[in-house]
């Protein structure tokens, strides 16, 4: 004979050891930097920046990847100075703007110098960077 009250406490003892069997077996929600590098490793993001460098700059410019900072989680940047068929590391004594591409996560999602992209699929961020490349962003350097 069984008594309905010990199957009851049975049932709710399986209950407990079902949800908490659940909370093990999920997965931790990764931080905003893990998450990030995870996007710009699906995008490819630091290779076709590689490409660009390799290709569009003669290999001239300089390749940085940057940590947390006020606008993205991280991100990827190239950076040169002079026009494309002469680029040139960016020298901080050169009054001459600094030319970039970047390339940046932020709340899960990729940029790319300031517009948002419609997915992570390393095509996708090689149209953008054509079309970044064609019009890089630039940053005024003040006369020495």
């Amino acid at each position: 004979m069984s008594d309905p009250w010990l199957d009851q406490l049975r049932r709710l003892h399986d209950e407990d050891k079902a949800k908490h069997e659940a909370k093990k077996t999920k997965k931790p929600e990764k931080p905003p930097e893990s998450r990030a590098n995870e996007i710009l490793r699906k995008s490819q993001a630091h290779q076709s920046l590689r490409d660009v460098q390799k290709f569009l700059l003669n290999g001239g410019g300089t390749l940085d990847i940057f940590d947390k900072d006020d606008d993205y989680d991280r991100g990827v940047t190239l950076a040169w100075q002079g026009p494309i068929s002469e680029a040139r590391k960016p020298d901080i004594n050169d009054p001459e703007p600094y030319n970039y591409i970047l390339v940046g996560v932020r709340n899960d999602t990729l940029w790319v110098n300031g517009k948002r992209m419609a997915d992570i699929k390393p095509a996708t961020l090689k149209a953008a960077l054509l079309e970044a490349s064609k019009n890089p962003e630039q940053e005024k350097r003040d006369k020495l």
